[in-house]
């Protein structure tokens, strides 16, 4: 049996390297919760650290940008009387600090994780990002084609590309990729990879979508932020 986890990241790598989704070209925003994820994973230090990094990276983005900046005031600041007052350069400035990424030694499955969970979950994360690409059931041959040869670049073996054929012709339903995830940080990777395959330009697109991120309790604001990121 293939190494799931290496193969998802080949895959993304195939994805955020050249910018493309697997049905139509894509320009790639450049998600930086996509950068992290595929770069944790192509150094091998594992998937779940991978989600953990890429969903901070994810949370530091929308903090910013729903974060108002702080008014300045134009009067100088005078000491309370009898009060001695040294300026010091976080004075003199507002800084922003960004919150911690989680830790990268905390399990965010901990609650669910079992012998093999990691494959497993890789798989899963493989198989969405093939059925987003086909929400709309139009991928035929000739597109496939097109997808292996891109991703022969990143070394695929002959029994990675047998199990991605596999996959084409029988994508999943979101039932069952969805099945046993509970996790938010789980379940927004998830979305994110759908995103990211796939370029919403009909309405059968955007209906599968739509009924992915509710079957993984999403909202609508997280719905949002990940699409105009990914």
């Amino acid at each position: 049996m293939f190494n799931a986890e290496q193969l998802l990241g080949k895959m993304m790598a195939e994805m955020v390297g050249s910018g493309t989704g697997y049905k139509k070209q894509k320009k790639h925003k450049g998600g930086s919760m996509m950068h992290s994820l595929t770069s944790t994973l192509l150094s091998g230090k594992g998937l779940m650290t991978a989600i953990g990094l890429g969903v901070g990276a994810y949370e530091i983005l929308k903090s910013k940008q729903e974060m108002a900046p702080p008014p300045v005031s134009s009067t100088p600041f005078t000491p309370p009387s009898g009060m001695a007052y040294v300026a010091t350069s976080s004075s003199a400035k507002n800084v922003s600090v960004p919150p911690p990424l989680p830790g990268v030694a905390v399990n965010p499955l901990k609650d669910q994780v079992a012998s093999g969970w990691d494959e497993d979950l890789a798989l899963r994360l493989i198989q969405v990002m093939i059925a987003a690409a086909h929400a709309d059931g139009r991928m035929d041959s000739e597109e496939e084609g097109k997808v292996l040869e891109k991703l022969q670049g990143q070394g695929i073996s002959q029994e990675e590309k047998r199990f991605i054929l596999a996959e084409m012709h029988d994508p999943k339903s979101i039932e069952h990729l969805v099945a046993g995830i509970s996790d938010p940080r789980v379940a927004q990777t998830m979305y994110g990879l759908a995103v990211s395959a796939v370029v919403v330009d009909t309405v059968e697109e955007r209906a599968w979508l739509d009924k992915l991120a509710t079957a993984l309790s999403i909202s609508e604001g997280m719905r949002r932020f990940i699409e105009e990121e990914g």
